[in-house]
């Protein structure tokens, strides 16, 4: 008893939490495509380096004339790293290709080629109404033409290229060796240039195995300023007059050998757009599978700790684990879990969830904005509200459409179109011609409103003794 008074106190007890240990994986990233983006401003602006085999042995690459001006250029976009890391440069085709697997980067390039297809085109005779019974003919013949050589199913595919790399190719085989020497002379789309029966099929050709040969850089006023003269497909050098190009979003010349003299496309486009979807979709669904978090009050430093009286108490992690399995052993609609009423307290702490969906479908509509289609279109939406349609949007869309196939599908088509004549009668025909037929078009109900207006307007035009208009009788 003596050295009772003597004896150091006790330490006073510390709570000590349970350690969580965080995990790495638990969030997926979506932006780890990043990592594959080019480094800086000045990488943006480097020529596309194909892969091995696509450039011929020994060729000359045509950038010489472009160091300087790189040079220049990346000192002024020396502070665009941020706008090169958001995808605005040149991401590569491998990378494209990966994106293309994902069906919000497929389904909007799948909409606008599928569309500009659609509905095809129809033949025409622009100088007369009433074509003779050998022109009626040929008409016929040259459909059936067009249909056995796949032309539609052909532009289909060259727009879906265009759209997901931002360069398509057509070639068409003409018969020559698959050689520089047979594919390397122009080809010139005229009688003395394609014989008869010379055609045999149009091939697609996918811009990762094509690269120019050569291009004029020194001087703009002359007609081949960044346009290439010659195509490297795979080893072999072919005629660019031989290679019926498609780039739907052009770039200013200084980026045109960064992209492969190509363009960006909808799906790098996209890209941002669609990660934030992605991460807004996850972060829901996360959300609402652990909405509700269990919340059990208790004294851990007390009721589970293994303090002996002589030193500062530890938590039992075992008990607390086992405490907190049996809790979520028993829940259930049907389960009873027994908790200590004086120490021990429980509690249901709740999320909300309202506007979840809101923040969802904008994130989705984003996606939609960027190619510019109906919701209902792309992604089946239909429009909510009290007579709510989307013939508007539709109507816009159809717009948008026409003039796409005139700006990028007509320069391709109507090459083809007089090459399929040449081959057929060894000439071209002038008094042939091609429309696209409008996507929108009336129902029978539009149909029998607008012949009943018609046929009223006749017959008060034949009681007033006045002939009726041309295409009404």
């Amino acid at each position: 008893m003596k050295h009772w008074f003597h004896r150091a106190p006790t330490p006073p007890r510390v709570r000590r939490e349970p350690r969580v240990v965080p995990r790495p994986d638990a969030m997926p990233r979506f932006g780890r495509m990043a990592s594959a983006l080019p480094s800086g401003a000045r990488d943006g602006l480097r020529p596309y380096v194909p892969p091995p085999g696509v450039r011929g042995a020994g060729a000359l690459a045509m950038d010489r004339a472009l160091s300087g001006v790189h040079d220049w250029a990346g000192m002024g976009l020396g502070d665009g790293d941020g706008a090169f890391g958001d995808a605005l440069g040149f991401v590569g085709y491998p990378l494209l290709a990966q994106m293309m697997q994902r069906a919000e980067f497929r389904k909007p390039v799948e909409v606008i080629a599928r569309e500009a297809t659609r509905e095809w085109v129809r033949i025409t005779t622009p100088e007369t109404d009433t074509p003779d019974d050998a022109l009626v003919a040929r008409m016929a013949q040259l459909r059936a033409e067009m249909r056995r050589l796949r032309v539609r199913e052909v532009l289909r595919r060259q727009v879906i290229h265009a759209l997901g790399f931002g360069l398509g190719h057509v070639w068409p085989d003409m018969g020559q060796a698959l050689s520089s020497a047979g594919q390397g002379t122009p080809l010139v789309i005229g009688p003395n240039g394609i014989a008869r029966g010379a055609i045999r099929r149009f091939l697609n050709v996918e811009p990762l195995w094509t690269t120019p040969d050569s291009y004029n850089a020194d001087m703009p006023l002359r007609p081949d300023y960044f346009c290439p003269r010659a195509w490297w497909v795979q080893g072999t050098l072919v005629d660019a007059s031989r290679l019926f190009s498609m780039v739907p979003f052009e770039v200013s010349d200084i980026f045109k050998p960064a992209f492969n003299f190509g363009g960006p496309s909808l799906t790098q486009m996209l890209r941002t757009y669609v990660h934030n979807f992605l991460r807004t979709r996850q972060s829901v669904s996360d959300l609402v599978s652990n909405f509700a978090t269990k919340v059990l009050k208790t004294d851990m430093a007390g009721a589970m700790g293994d303090g002996d009286g002589t030193g500062p108490a530890q938590v039992d992690t075992d008990s607390l684990t086992g405490r907190v399995e049996a809790m979520n052993a028993y829940q259930s609609n049907h389960g009873t879990f027994v908790i200590d009423r004086t120490h021990e307290d429980f509690d249901i702490v709740a999320t909300p969830l309202s506007g979840l969906s809101e923040l969802q479908a904008q994130s989705q509509e984003f996606m939609a904005s960027i190619p510019g289609i109906p919701l209902v279109k792309l992604f089946g939406i239909q429009p909510a509200g009290l007579n709510a349609s989307s013939d508007g949007e539709i109507r816009v869309f159809y717009d948008e459409i026409t003039a796409f196939q005139e700006a990028h599908v007509a320069p391709v088509l109507d090459r083809m179109f007089r090459m399929v004549q040449l081959h057929l009668w060894g000439e071209v025909d002038p008094r042939l011609d091609f429309a696209f037929v409008p996507l929108w078009q009336m129902d029978d109900a539009q149909r029998a409103d607008i012949d009943h207006a018609r046929a009223r307007i006749d017959a008060l035009r034949a009681a007033a003794g006045v002939a009726p208009t041309k295409g009404h009788s």
